[in-house]
């Protein structure tokens, strides 16, 4: 196999989460790729979240931070120069997350830190979570890309999310900032945790390489930065796709199930349900928009809805949600 690395400099949220899309639907066959990349003072959203849910848009807007939407499932995250992302990229056959994961917690060690993977997305020290996970797939290509907080502003991370109750209950945490730890603080050489920034992210950096090199037994070929296409950059930067599409919904349903929160907003007609959004911070993305297609012309009636056939190869997780809906009735 062939391991290649891409490391930028470009710190424009929409060019990198385009340059993420066209490196993973262009993936070839016995490669994987790790891509390395910043982002500034930005929000990501999930690919179904609701954004005025789930972070502070006027404050965003007012403080020129910049809000962004990934096509990968999960929650909101706050992105600042404090932070370091790192996106693999491989072809079903190769694509191996248990793998991924023990390069990021590979290179936690060979700077010292014990990193340990804690429930299905997150890594933590010290039972706080420095980095958390996510993940898309679609016809054979993939990708598994995270954050690694090595120095990121609290006081930001807090003034921008808003990171419901429910959820911070089902962690046992009180607040987001209790929850989540700088990387740096944890660092036993105290020449590199008393370095500047600028140098503990770069450490960071080369351990994902050379631990990449240990896990994939493989030499990490440093590959030039191909182009951007001008159409994704144009969708990522949209506010369609960044802010997506707002309904004037009568009902509104919110549960918090083991795998993340559903919200669900319903228009009426009459007795029917005429239109539906479907938002959730899942690491699951596709049968969100399933269920929309399936509620819309249904009968607002128990029965009806739980008599809804979901299509093949749709998860069980949109039964769960017809069920939340028909138990609101």
């Amino acid at each position: 196999m062939k391991l290649n690395v891409i490391r930028t400099t470009n710190t424009n949220p929409y060019e990198n989460l385009a340059l993420e899309e066209h490196l993973t639907m262009n993936a070839k066959e016995g490669e994987v790729t790790l891509y390395l990349w910043q982002n500034a003072h930005t929000v990501v959203i999930g690919r179904n979240q609701n954004p005025w849910r789930e972070c502070d848009v006027e404050a965003i807007k007012r403080d020129d931070v910049y809000l962004a939407r990934r096509i990968s499932g999960g929650g909101a995250v706050y992105h600042d120069m404090g932070n370091l992302n790192f996106t693999f990229i491989a072809r079903d056959g190769l694509f191996d997350v248990e793998k991924q994961t023990e390069v990021i917690l590979l290179a936690c060690r060979l700077l010292g830190v014990n990193a340990i993977k804690t429930g299905r997305n997150d890594l933590t020290v010290d039972e706080k979570k420095f980095s958390g996970h996510a993940y898309f797939s679609t016809n054979g290509y993939n990708y598994h890309h995270g954050t690694i907080m090595m120095e990121v502003n609290g006081e930001d991370l807090t003034k921008y999310l808003n990171v419901p109750d429910s959820k911070l209950k089902s962690k046992g945490v009180a607040s987001v900032r209790s929850r989540v730890t700088n990387l740096c603080e944890h660092i036993k050489d105290d020449r590199l945790r008393n370095s500047e920034l600028a140098v503990q992210i770069e450490a960071m950096k080369n351990m994902l390489v050379l631990a990449a090199e240990k896990v994939y037994g493989a030499e990490a070929m440093l590959m030039g930065m191909p182009g951007i296409p001008q159409e994704l950059i144009d969708k990522y930067s949209s506010e369609e796709w960044r802010l997506g599409t707002r309904i004037p919904f009568e009902k509104d349903i919110i549960h918090r199930f083991d795998w993340g929160e559903v919200e669900a907003q319903l228009v009426m007609k009459g007795e029917y349900i005429e239109d539906a959004k479907i938002y959730s911070d899942s690491l699951e993305t596709e049968v969100f928009a399933a269920v929309e297609d399936m509620l819309k012309g249904c009968k607002y009636d128990a029965s009806e809805i739980m008599a809804l056939k979901v299509p093949v190869g749709i998860s069980a997780t949109a039964n769960e949600i017809l069920r939340l809906i028909a138990s609101s009735i």
